[in-house]
């Protein structure tokens, strides 16, 4: 699985994916059947199944004080979804400048 941190590290040859975006805390059984789903069409159209992730968490940069604790490190989300079959993950860095 190919891990991309930012969008300013995607290049030519990352041209074409199918992708979902979203936090993906805990890779849960909504989060598995998305991945399921995710890969499929990527296999149908021939292209990398990607997951765009955010780190921090949205809520952890606007209220982080009251964002709820993680149900997963980023290091386990990642081997999850490797696990799933996800061929690339682009993370986000969530900051003012997003």
């Amino acid at each position: 699985m190919q891990v991309i941190r930012g969008l300013h590290n995607i290049r030519a040859h990352h041209h074409g994916c199918v992708a979902t975006i979203g936090n993906f805390d805990g890779v849960h059984l909504g989060h598995q059947s998305v991945l399921r789903h995710l890969r499929e069409k990527g296999a149908e159209f021939g292209l990398p199944a990607t997951v765009i992730t955010f780190e921090p968490q949205p809520r952890e940069f606007f209220t982080p004080d009251a964002a709820p604790a993680r149900l997963t490190r980023l290091r386990e989300k990642l081997q999850a979804m490797y696990e799933a079959g996800i061929e690339r993950v682009v993370i986000l860095e969530f900051n003012r400048k997003f």
